[in-house]
């Protein structure tokens, strides 16, 4: 069973591991500061659905390993440092999910605020289309049809 949510901004090590993502290093200080008060940290066992097709939330994992699937098949291993949910950000892709494949600790931020963000700094929108990219290159050879 998922821990209950907590901020981010009580958590030393998970601030310091938001600001370190490549994601997240371009951004001013005002605007990191409001992106750390909305982020929480949740702890996921294995086998557990982390972030479900429809959730409206962005992803960092911070600890352990997660299967990202669609239509029923897995077409991408994240591990530390991975982010997932790129497609509710930008509005394009399929629907997807992630199960944790061992103990996970993810931070969620909310999908519209790395929306809103991604609109004022271009290298951080930049980023998240290019995983997109590649998540769903990766998808199209993994997944059928």
């Amino acid at each position: 069973m998922a821990s209950a949510p907590r901020e981010v901004l009580e958590d030393l090590a998970a601030t310091a591991f938001v600001k370190s993502s490549s994601l997240f290093r371009g951004l001013d200080p005002e605007s990191l500061h409001d992106l750390l008060q909305l982020a929480q940290v949740i702890d996921h066992q294995a086998g557990e659905l982390v972030s479900g097709e429809r959730d409206e939330t962005f992803l960092l994992i911070l600890e352990g390993s997660a299967s990202a699937r669609a239509g029923g098949g897995e077409f991408a291993r994240l591990e530390r440092g991975a982010t997932f949910g790129e497609a509710r950000v930008l509005g394009a892709g399929r629907p997807s999910a992630l199960v944790a494949l061992t103990d996970a600790t993810v931070v969620t931020f909310p999908a519209s605020m790395i929306s809103a963000l991604s609109g004022r700094f271009p290298r951080m929108h930049k980023l998240l289309e290019a995983v997109q990219a590649a998540r769903e290159k990766e998808a199209d050879a993994k997944l059928p049809g």
